[in-house]
């Protein structure tokens, strides 16, 4: 598995490129946002990122990519556990995420968007 990080300063552009119709997204969870539209997506980590004006960059996106030949033993049921025990190790607890699948791409990948603690 490779983990790619990114801190970002706006959640519109990685919400909508992590629910992209074209990319075949299947959302696998969600904690502590509104689902009803995309929209509702990011007011909900737009409100909960204002609440600490410190952050400079509230935006957490994670991609875990793993490998082609895992593909068959990837069921969302383990891809879903192997995000929410990497969170738990990096310490993303106690905030708003979304994780979604991609089948965009020949190897199985899956996109964090959380709200950053620092």
């Amino acid at each position: 598995m490779i983990a790619k990080i990114v801190k970002g300063k706006g959640f519109k552009g990685v919400v909508n490129y992590v629910l992209d119709k074209a990319k075949q997204t299947e959302l696998l969870a969600a904690e502590g946002v509104r689902l009803k539209s995309r929209e509702s997506i990011i007011r909900s980590f737009v409100a909960q990122a204002s609440l600490n004006p410190r952050l400079s960059k509230a935006v957490g996106h994670i991609s875990l990519d793993f490998s082609a030949q895992d593909k068959d033993k990837l069921t969302n049921t383990k891809m879903l556990q192997i995000a929410k025990e990497y969170m738990t190790k990096m310490g993303i607890t106690n905030t708003q995420y979304i994780i979604g699948r991609h089948y965009d791409k020949e190897h199985p990948h899956i996109h964090i968007i959380n709200v950053s603690s620092i």
